[in-house]
């Protein structure tokens, strides 16, 4: 049966106006209209070696180190720095300087040893206490608390090196509770560390853990701060830096604690994953000012600790987080300081990390659109002579050990447009929806027109790209495309319509059948449809 357009009868071309449309389905495959990635970049690789150059280093969300070094290097204060990284949130003031417990994460033997000393004792969570002896020579060299069941357990060390149980009448500490080594005539205890002794201020207990146990430092909130800023900002920074990594650094810990609701043992981890925290090897003059300086000052969000996330630098366009004020804007502090790198990359590294694509022919980045060079890197398709490969920006970024998702690739750059872009997305010329390109992209009413193998990307600016078969495609350039035809563009690709038509002298031919909607109308193709002359074009 062949239809043209002025042929439609009304009955069907009124059937057809309001039918609801379904899933594109075709050859067995069902593909989703989705908008394409904003002027992805293709990079061609030419030679053995590419420069990858990065711009920040870190998540980006949040407070930008080197971005509030940059502000207070401009003359803005803490509170200005904190306002512009967390914006609607409040400073107010911690109610008390509490003791905050800190998991030391590189004492993993299940036991804390720790150095004899003047004034060295034990305490129980209820608050019974022991003061160790300290006798000269070697007899008690170390003390070491160990879990034994349910009971804490008291050794020293003796002058031949093996650690002996202590006993004593005057122990009477409850071994059912929790015990820590304190000293209060200097206030630090000395922790034995495999990987490197260290002294923490506060006391040092042995806090069990289901069947383990696990090394904790009890220690106020501003001497835990003494250790954590210099180790998360170099103490030799502006001065108003230095305040505004405090307030963020003592938010972030009360919130931590708040979110752990006294649940585990520790409040806090002593680690990049929580907050870098050394004990009293980290304590700087500068960073210790910066802390008097703010003392208790943190900041709220709704009557809640604020989530106060930062980063070493977000390159100059921080990003989205989980909270109202951890917010994507530009950064004009951060970019003033330039924390830009750039990083030489043999192709056949990537090709190691990436085998299946064999020999490396170029590289599309898809960005977010949002800093420089476009954005950060959402997603990376690496295109080699056996296969292509797509990957996430944070993948490829951890793969290759760069800094940041924000970078570019130097080398011979094109940008693909919305329609390339799609049918890289459907498979490229390996694909089993549109094969190879038959002629160069052109463009058409404003909008672009692709032609392939096994159909046709159609794009405007107000519909994006969208896919039809060979005879759906012929049939729209036989009514005159998207100039004369008064159809406009496709709304979405092409979908596989099964709903009974009302005109029962034609249901045979179009049910099943193949249907596009276009801005004004649509095309209706039956399934086994073989030239333009089968479809009919239906305007309204």
């Amino acid at each position: 049966m062949a239809q043209t357009l002025a042929a439609v009868r009304p009955a069907l071309r009124h059937s057809l106006a309001g039918l609801a449309s379904a899933a594109l389905v075709l050859g067995g495959a069902v593909v989703a209209a989705s908008p394409a990635a904003a002027a992805p970049e293709k990079i061609a690789a030419s030679s053995g070696t590419l420069t990858i150059t990065t711009a920040g280093w870190g998540h980006g969300r949040g407070m930008s180190q080197y971005g509030a070094q940059g502000a207070a290097k401009q003359g803005k204060k803490h509170t200005e720095i904190l306002k512009f990284y967390y914006p609607g949130t409040k400073l107010e003031t911690l109610k008390k300087n509490d003791t905050i417990r800190v998991w030391i994460t590189a004492d993993t033997d299940k036991k804390v040893h720790v150095y004899a000393a003047k004034g060295l004792r034990v305490r129980d969570s209820k608050g019974t206490t022991f003061t160790l002896p300290a006798a000269a020579g070697k007899k008690y060299s170390k003390w070491r608390l160990s879990r034994s069941g349910s009971k804490t357990v008291l050794y020293y060390r003796n002058a031949k090196g093996k650690y002996v149980k202590y006993t004593s009448k005057k122990l009477k500490l409850d071994p059912k509770r929790q015990w820590a080594f304190e000293n209060p005539e200097s206030g630090k205890v000395r922790l034995y560390l495999a990987s490197g002794n260290r002294t923490y201020r506060g006391s040092l207990a042995l806090g069990f853990h289901e069947k383990g146990a696990r090394t904790i430092n009890h220690v106020s909130m501003e001497n835990y701060l003494r250790s954590v800023v210099p180790s998360e900002m170099p103490a030799s920074w502006e001065a108003e830096a230095l305040k505004a990594q405090t307030v963020a650094a003592r938010s972030y810990a009360a919130r931590y604690r708040a979110n752990l609701g006294g649940k585990q043992v520790y409040d806090i981890c002593n680690t990049t994953s929580c907050q870098v925290y050394k004990g009293t090897m980290t304590e700087h003059s500068a960073t210790d000012k910066a802390i008097k300086a703010t003392t208790g000052e943190v900041l709220t969000y709704k009557k809640q600790y604020a989530w106060t996330e930062f980063s070493s630098s977000n390159g100059g366009y921080s990003v989205d987080g989980p909270n109202d004020y951890i917010v994507a804007q530009k950064d004009p502090y951060d970019a003033a300081m330039k924390q830009i790198k750039d990083t030489k990359i043999k192709t056949s590294n990537i090709e190691k990390k990436y085998p299946k694509i064999g020999k490396l022919k170029s590289i599309t980045l898809t960005r977010d659109g949002k800093g420089l060079w476009g954005g950060r890197v959402t997603q990376v398709t690496l295109t080699g002579s056996k296969d292509s490969q797509k990957v996430a920006g944070t993948s490829f970024k951890s793969a290759l050990g760069l800094r940041e998702t924000m970078f570019t690739i130097g080398g011979s750059t094109t940008t693909l447009s919305a329609n390339e872009q799609r049918w890289e997305d459907l498979g490229g010329a390996k694909g089993t929806l549109l094969g190879k390109a038959t002629a160069p992209e052109v463009a058409r009413a404003g909008g672009q027109y692709s032609a392939f193998e096994k159909g046709a990307l159609w794009w405007s600016k107000a519909t994006g790209s969208h896919r039809l078969s060979p005879v759906a495609n012929a049939a729209y350039l036989a009514a005159g495309g998207p100039e004369k035809s008064g159809l406009g563009f496709p709304k979405k690709d092409e979908y596989a319509f099964t709903t009974k038509i009302v005109d029962e002298d034609i249901a045979e031919d179009f049910v099943p059948a193949t249907r596009v909607d276009f801005e004004s109308g649509m095309i209706l193709c039956p399934a086994k449809a073989a030239k333009a002359e089968d479809c009919v074009v239906s305007l309204g």
